[in-house]
């Protein structure tokens, strides 16, 4: 199974980042770009990659381990941009903005969780951030650059963090299907 911890988004706010990705299509017709699905538009806290059962047990342990250690709050979805920078850009993403304390705290948790329970360290920090394309031949830096200076700076919505999921990735010739595992309710006992 191919596994990842997510925040998951709530309607109103899904639909206004699908907006703002729709203005990016729009903006870079033509380039080759995989677009992530509006449907499955998330919030990682912790890719996972293929696991067996045993690699499964342990991710459920650790995650109720954190969620019941978190109570639950609140993010502002605002801002885009590019991974690693506008020349050599390969990920477009909508940011997360204040307060991402509790964010970033859950996210650290998990990762010190797992690598306690066998799994190996995540290779790059955690950084907020919603994934609204991979991009496999980057255009022109200021290309990139406008694009990202004409998008609106307004706050794309709100979202309650009172859970996060442990999703499930299969990989299809026309996208990934996303499937939940299981549901962690934060503060609960």
């Amino acid at each position: 199974m191919r596994l990842f911890f997510a925040v998951m988004l709530n309607d109103h706010t899904r639909q206004r980042v699908a907006l703002v990705q729709e203005a990016m299509k729009r903006a870079l017709a033509g380039k080759r770009i995989s677009w992530v699905k509006p449907e499955n538009l998330h919030l990682t806290l912790r890719f996972l990659g293929e696991q067996e059962e045993e690699g499964l047990r342990q991710a459920i342990e650790a995650a109720q381990t954190v969620a019941r250690e978190h109570q639950p709050f609140r993010f502002v979805v605002r801002g885009a941009g590019v991974f690693p920078d506008a020349r050599r850009a390969r990920v477009l993403w909508v940011g997360v903005e204040e307060p991402v304390e509790p964010l970033y705290h859950l996210a650290h948790q998990m990762e010190r969780e797992l690598q306690q329970r066998g799994f190996p360290p995540e290779e790059k920090p955690f950084r907020s951030h919603i994934t609204l394309a991979r991009i496999k031949e980057p255009p022109p830096a200021q290309v990139v650059q406008r694009l990202i200076e004409s998008l609106p700076n307004e706050p794309l919505g709100s979202v309650e963090v009172r859970s996060f999921s442990l999703m499930q990735s299969v990989l299809h010739p026309n996208g990934s299907l996303y499937t939940p595992v299981q549901e962690f309710p934060l503060g609960a006992n």
